[in-house]
């Protein structure tokens, strides 16, 4: 498993399917309604009709044991292994993941997440995402994509079905995503976690901002505002390459 995902394209990562151990009928009456609540949503361009919720007083405690064994020590030494990656450490406040359902119409553009949490002081360096979806083809929308960076279209797509578990290296390289909307009458489900170091990667791998490559089409003064996002976030990156470079406390390579 080290070596496949080492050698992964475009970028480290794993794909499992058949991750759980439960069925879809198990977790049909405890997975929240579209309804629940409980839900954040989020109703921005990039991350059009997400909701998400990452309270675990809330979230049922089917759910919330999987998110505890997600993080406990055996989990994080399987972790470690298969990515050679030492001293793996979850987050316990689970930024950023949780439970995540989007509807239709909905989509996450395609990005790279942030590399430095703050809150924490630590640097993300693993995502995993969890498929809760009890049916799901590639027709209806919303597959996971694996993007080159600055490439036209996606060098991978994860249909997003029940039990896949798609584990990846976090950086500035990691695009990741889902573009195609979500086709009606169906809302896609997911768990996700984020996992992290105390000491920064040997590469440069990001700094404490979300970087969006996909914008849609603008016009007037959004599209000067969007230009200007783009030149801005380029410098901030730039800037940020410096301080990685400087820093003393890096992994070695």
């Amino acid at each position: 498993l080290a070596a496949q995902f080492k050698q992964a394209r475009p970028f480290p990562h794993l794909v499992f399917e058949d991750f759980l151990n439960l069925t879809p009928d198990e977790l049909a009456c405890v997975y929240p309604a579209p309804d629940w609540p409980h839900w954040n949503k989020r109703q921005d361009f990039y991350q059009s009709g997400k909701m998400y919720c990452r309270d675990t007083d809330v979230i049922p405690s089917l759910l919330s044991s999987m998110f505890y064994e997600l993080s406990s020590p055996p989990f994080l030494r399987f972790l470690e292994v298969i990515t050679g990656i030492e001293g793996i450490i979850p987050d316990p406040y689970y930024e950023g993941g949780g439970l995540h359902c989007s509807g239709p119409e909905g989509v996450l553009m395609p990005h790279t997440d942030f590399h430095y949490y703050d809150r924490l002081k630590l640097y993300r360096r693993l995502n995993l995402l969890l498929y809760l979806n009890p049916v799901w083809e590639e027709g209806f929308g919303g597959c996971l994509e694996l993007w080159e960076k600055a490439a036209q279209r996606p060098a991978k797509l994860v249909v997003p079905k029940w039990g896949t578990c798609v584990i990846f290296r976090t950086d500035d390289q990691s695009v990741h995503g889902f573009s195609t909307p979500i086709e009606q009458g169906h809302w896609r489900r997911s768990l996700a976690l984020y996992y992290y170091s105390s000491r920064e990667a040997a590469r440069f791998s990001g700094d404490g901002f979300t970087y969006w490559q996909q914008h849609g089409r603008q016009s007037g003064m959004n599209r000067l505002r969007v230009r200007l996002y783009q030149l801005l976030t380029r410098a901030a990156r730039r800037l940020s390459h410096i301080a990685h470079r400087a820093n003393p406390n890096k992994e070695p390579l």
